[in-house]
């Protein structure tokens, strides 16, 4: 083999340098040179080409080398003999009818030297062979072609869901991924080529179609897995951003769910079922009204009115359900369960019977009730266990404020009696303007500052109505419905379905890249987003599944048991001087075959391929 330069020209005129690896072969028609591969531009000197070309050819014989190899020519060489055995083993499989052998495989021996055995490129195959199965069953290719995507980017698509699913990361390093790690290219027998720029393309496609590709993978959902939709489960989260996002439209400064009010954020809006299947999503501005998102949702469920039941429930917490909201719901002819915003009701308002008690699904904690029915609504006061615990200890915080401030506010009304101290009345109530800044909660108490001729001569203070109801309401909490059919204890049940959409947030976080976010302009990082959401479309499908086979896994679990399931090439020396290589898969594991099965895929996601060749080049004369 050798190295030989070849300048290209192009239309206008250009022209561009191309590097060609050439083996010189004996035809019947005498000595011919045929192409091995196209190396792109080398930035090797010319006198390191044979050097090059001599290690490839190096690898590919399965050679020990008695002299080391400089480790940059060592390296390309071992990508270039990479890309050739797989080239070599796709037109071999290509000859076989049908792409893979039907039914049993004939047996075949040769003699081989097992010392001469490696195991090389080695790719995972099995958390990808999972997602691409799904995807397949939901028809992703046919929705994307329905929406006019051509070939490559139907192809950049999955791989963009499939890296965001299983290695969770920026473009650029799913391109890495793709490349160095993992098999998703000849699951998807794609001969694309990975760069970031094209998966930023296809990111920002399924973006501007997103709707259309959503709708169709929840009617699909709703087909194979025959979900009811009776309960519409509503809830924002936001997502947040290192950088300063400077010129964004959508990304704001606001109180983030991690309590990060120093990054700039977008809001994520998400609708899901009682079985957790994802309906439609929406990116909000990062300081959006959360009651004002709720219009959106429900116009994007009007058009589907006509796919399945009007007979749903909308599920939401306190932060939506405004009195405005409530009447939209009614008005759009939708039931609702929602957390009342009135914190504190007349004591006549509830029944002097004892509160009803269940035992909730942890088999630890009891919810009380209390339901009252009017005439349109149903209300249902719960004291919660858990709540009451959570809320105790945020109480002791709140105490240890509480405190701090009284005791602060006592040393000023102290100093108010002593010599060369403030007492300037103006003074004393920026003073306390900090103070309630400090330890926020000035809010509890009724400050009263007497005063006379300008200076402040006393300071009475005391907790308000507001801290009492505070300190009452610990644990307790109202739903409000207008499903009078529903008793107390299924009331709280829908309630406690929230924590569905809550979960759907959190594996969208933690498992499917939805943060970190990397850029900097709008359309890429709501599209970024978007491929989040996609992700976790074909992820509940795949969770609904196992569970209904007894698999409780969460997504991190299952990635991890099938991480070692791969696919690697195995060379061989073999007696008559000829070379080996076998592509093929590990046997899975038993948890592995446990996953597949309940799954109803395939337990080897690809078939065997195998080439025989000639341990060294037959050389032609010429090149003697």
């Amino acid at each position: 083999m050798f190295i030989r330069e070849k300048i290209k020209k192009v239309n206008g005129g250009k022209s561009y340098i191309q590097h060609q690896l050439i083996e010189s072969i004996r035809t019947p028609s005498g000595p011919r040179q045929q192409i091995v591969l196209n190396l792109g531009q080398l930035s090797l000197p010319e006198e390191k080409w044979k050097t090059l070309a001599n290690c490839i050819e190096g690898f590919l014989a399965n050679q020990k080398t008695l002299f080391p190899q400089d480790p940059e020519i060592e390296a390309k060489a071992r990508h270039y003999a990479s890309q050739i055995r797989q080239e070599r083993l796709d037109r071999a499989q290509e000859r076989i009818t049908g792409g893979e052998s039907a039914g049993e495989e004939p047996a075949q021996y040769e003699h081989v030297n097992i010392n001469s055995l490696i195991t090389n490129d080695a790719k995972t195959v099995g958390a990808e062979h999972v997602a691409i199965s799904q995807m397949n069953e939901y028809g992703f290719d046919k929705i994307l072609q329905g929406l006019d995507f051509t070939d490559d980017q139907i192809a950049y698509s999955k791989m963009l869901i499939v890296g965001r699913m299983v290695h969770p990361g920026s473009e650029r390093d799913t391109v890495r991924w793709l490349s160095e790690t993992s098999g998703a290219g000849e699951l998807l027998d794609s001969g694309v080529k990975l760069y970031d720029k094209a998966l930023h393309r296809a990111a920002v496609l399924l973006w501007e179609n997103h709707a259309a590709i959503e709708q169709e993978l929840s009617k699909r959902a709703r087909e194979i897995f025959s979900l009811k939709e009776t309960v519409i489960l509503y809830d924002l989260t936001n997502t947040y951003f290192e950088g300063s996002k400077r010129g964004s439209k959508v990304a704001r400064r606001y109180k983030s769910k991690e309590s990060r009010n120093d990054c700039p954020l977008i809001t994520l809006s998400l609708t899901v079922d009682e079985e957790g299947f994802p309906k439609q999503s929406k990116v909000f501005e990062g300081n959006v009204s959360e009651p004002g998102t709720l219009k959106d949702i429900l116009d994007g469920l009007k058009k589907e009115d006509g796919m399945f039941s009007n007979d749903r429930t909308i599920v939401m917490d306190a932060g939506i359900a405004t009195e405005e909201n409530i009447a939209l719901i009614r008005k759009s002819g939708y039931k609702y369960v929602v957390v009342s915003r009135k914190k504190s009701f007349e004591d006549t308002f509830w029944p002097e019977t004892d509160e009803e008690k269940i035992m909730l699904s942890d088999g630890k904690t009891t919810l009380g009730m209390k339901l009252v029915r009017t005439e349109e609504e149903a209300f249902l006061l719960c004291h919660s266990e858990a709540k009451e615990a959570k809320e105790s200890k945020e109480k002791s915080i709140l105490s240890l404020k509480e405190q701090r401030f009284e005791e602060a506010l006592s040393a000023i009304k102290e100093g108010l009696e002593k010599p060369k101290r403030q007492k300037k009345y103006d003074t004393i109530i920026e003073r306390i303007g900090r103070l309630k800044e400090r330890y926020k909660v000035g809010n509890l108490y009724t400050i009263k500052v007497e005063q006379t001729d300008g200076k402040a001569t006393d300071i009475k203070f005391k907790k308000n109505a507001q801290a009492q109801a505070k300190e009452e309401a610990i644990g307790t909490y109202v739903l409000r419905t207008n499903r009078l059919d529903l008793s107390g204890e299924e009331i709280s049940k829908l309630h406690r379905s929230l924590s569905t959409v809550e979960e759907s947030f959190k594996t969208m976080k933690g498992n499917l890249g939805l943060r970190p976010n990397f850029h900097h302009t709008d359309t890429p990082t709501i599209a970024h987003v978007h491929v989040t959401v996609l992700a976790y479309h074909i992820l509940a499908g795949i969770l609904k599944k196992l569970r209904t086979a007894g698999v409780h896994y969460n997504w991190n679990t299952i990635r991890n048991i099938l991480a070692t399931h791969i696919r690697v090439t195995t060379t061989m020396n073999t007696k008559d001087g000829c070379v080996i290589d076998v592509r093929t898969c590990t046997a899975p594991t038993e948890k592995q075959h446990t996953i597949y099965n309940k799954l109803q895929i395939k337990h080897t996601p690809l078939g065997r391929k195998n080439i025989k060749s000639p341990m060294k080049t037959q050389r032609c004369s010429a090149e003697k």
